[in-house]
């Protein structure tokens, strides 16, 4: 298995993991600059309101771009505009409440809060669209060494730029300003590139445009909904309820979980092309007989993480964020299956199944949530950490019943009528 998947995906997988590779170091240099420089409460903050940033970001229409890849892997280049358009539509609704609340926050006299409100929602409008719509068709032209180049320069420069800002002004909103300012800056440089170079207003004009990303992505919202709130509420319950100091120590561990994450989720792109042109019965039954043997390889991967992470925090890290050790240890446990979940939600969304993405989406993720609240309510933060790494594991349920037992997963959905009502709407 190894030595076929070496033979078929080493050139993209090169390009896709140099990024990550050098990404994830420059994370790791950066970080304890950032975290010596910068008030543990300040830094709480900035990551209270990141995880809006992120919420708001995933939550409205984000499956329109990723379906827009399929158009444009199809030769209708002009998806890519389209989706944009129709993306920026709603982000910019979406970020007049946060405005408002910026407003009256800073009528009550805050400082801090109101101005990264105000960031953050500049960024939704002016970089985050841009830089993910831009990556997404990279990936579908299969340019991974574009993306890659791109990749190492939005971050390289955004990162390092952004410890020495915090490094020499010890202030939050000149970090936060720097950090996404540069990632908006250099989005808009990339976007006009392709723009240019692949001729997308002339494509668009011309009516080369899959219109069918954009009800798959609106159909998605609420699995959206679902997934990134029960993805994110732990940040919200913990900088709410047990203070920005402990929020800011668990987001040390929930990062190197994401750096860690991100390892696995490098095969998203790499399968997506292959998988969108391949019958379905197919993969299926091919990712089937390879599962366990990858499961396998996941659980030698995430004892490596966990050595990896307590030698970095224990002897890098500020002492008062050394607990985050504990909080990555019972995270890592859930990269085997998010590993697993990575490949079966590949084959779901390179052939638009959405009925089966929003079961997957909505019910699994209503049982994170549910887990989290009772977990952390009884264990606080530890409990917190154990209901993230179980409803992962639930996720890979879901996911494996409706792909590869699927005639299983609706003899149990006719068990639960309110369940199928609901997929039978979407």
């Amino acid at each position: 298995m190894l030595k076929n998947l070496f033979k078929k995906y080493f050139t993209d997988s090169f390009f896709l993991n140099i990024p990550l590779v050098i990404n994830t170091l420059l994370a790791l240099v950066t970080l304890p600059i950032v975290l010596s420089n910068l008030p543990i409460i300040d830094y709480g903050k900035w990551q209270f309101v990141y995880t809006i940033q992120i919420w708001l970001s995933n939550l409205v229409g984000r499956h329109i771009t990723l379906a827009s890849k399929r158009g444009i892997v199809k030769g209708l280049d002009g998806t890519f505009l389209y989706a944009l358009r129709e993306r920026l539509k709603l982000l910019i609704m979406s970020v007049v409440p946060i405005l408002a609340i910026a407003v009256y926050l800073k009528i009550l006299g805050h400082n801090i809060f109101p101005t990264l409100l105000l960031i953050i929602s500049l960024y939704l409008i002016l970089g985050h669209l841009f830089q993910i719509s831009f990556y997404e068709f990279l990936i579908a032209k299969k340019r991974f060494r574009d993306w890659c180049l791109w990749q190492i320069l939005i971050y390289s420069i955004s990162a390092v730029g952004s410890a020495i800002v915090a490094l020499l002004t010890k202030d939050v909103i000149c970090f936060a300003l720097f950090q996404l300012g540069s990632i908006s800056i250099l989005s808009w440089i990339g976007c006009l590139g392709i723009i240019k170079k692949y001729k997308l207003i002339d494509s668009y004009k011309k009516g080369r445009i899959d219109r069918e990303c954009v009800p798959y992505g609106l159909k998605l919202i609420p699995v959206d909904f679902t997934a990134i709130t029960a993805n994110k509420i732990s940040n919200f319950i913990i900088g709410s309820f047990f203070g920005f100091e402990n929020l800011a120590v668990f987001s040390v561990a929930d990062k190197l979980k994401e750096k860690c994450s991100s390892v696995i989720k490098t095969f998203r792109p790499l399968l997506y092309a292959d998988f969108a042109k391949a019958e379905r019965d197919k993969l299926i039954s091919i990712i089937n007989r390879y599962l366990i043997k990858i499961g396998i390889l996941a659980f030698f991967l995430t004892f490596g993480f966990i050595v990896a992470a307590w030698v970095y925090i224990k002897f890098l890290l500020p002492e008062t964020f050394h607990s985050a050790i504990i909080y990555f240890s019972i995270l890592a446990v859930m990269f085997p299956a998010a590993a697993l979940i990575t490949i079966l939600r590949t084959l779901l969304e390179s052939h638009l199944r959405y009925k089966e993405l929003t079961v997957v989406g909505i019910v699994p993720n209503l049982i994170k949530i549910s887990l989290i609240v009772v977990f952390g309510y009884l264990w606080h933060i530890i409990g917190i950490c154990f209901a993230l790494t179980l409803s992962v594991w639930v996720n890979f349920g879901f996911y494996y019943l409706l792909t590869i037992k699927k005639d299983l997963a609706l003899k149990i959905l006719d068990k639960f009528p309110l369940l199928k009502k609901m997929v039978q709407k979407y």
